[in-house]
């Protein structure tokens, strides 16, 4: 009887030591991801928190690149409201379509981590990176709050980059 009861821990102990493999695991996907990216300490803010493989931290990471451009786009509105020089227009409105583009550019970037076209997503998070990088080069008239936003599109844009160029 005594036999019997010392194996029936067993299955948990395997457990536990899957878990802590499965954790270290993407740990290590994680710290070689957050290497790669520029930002090294937003990386890991970023995925720490989640358990994924490299297609689901693609996706994760693709998701947060999509609320700050959305809310990037929804400054650009703001302050193309509020202009009234006719060049600052201008330059507004060439931020809107580039945010447009970009946040196209993410859906499609996500859509191809769900099928785990590394190649795809990197093609199209390099072009999200482009347009935000043209509404930055657009001027000097761009407000102060624009350029922090597009330096914030573009620290959370490098970590869809790594995530998808981790050969």
């Amino acid at each position: 009887m005594a036999f019997f009861y010392s194996f029936k821990w067993l299955p948990l102990i395997f457990a536990a030591a899957s878990l802590i493999t499965i954790a270290s695991a993407d740990q290590a996907l994680i710290n070689s991801i957050c290497a790669k990216a520029r930002n090294h300490a937003l990386c890991h803010q970023v995925l720490n928190s989640v358990t994924a493989d490299r297609g689901g931290l693609g996706q994760i990471s693709t998701n947060v690149a999509l609320a700050k451009a959305q809310n990037a786009l929804n400054l650009v509105k703001t302050l193309a409201q509020k202009a009234s020089d006719p060049r600052t227009k201008d330059q507004y409105k060439t931020c809107l379509e580039e945010y447009g583009d970009a946040l196209d550019d993410l859906q499609e970037s996500k859509a191809a981590f769900g099928k785990n076209d590394f190649g795809t997503a990197n093609i199209k998070a390099s072009a999200a990176d482009t347009d935000v990088d043209t509404c930055s080069d657009d001027g000097p008239n761009v407000a102060p709050q624009l350029k922090a936003a597009n330096q914030e599109n573009a620290d959370y844009i490098d970590i869809v980059l790594a995530v998808s160029n981790l050969n």
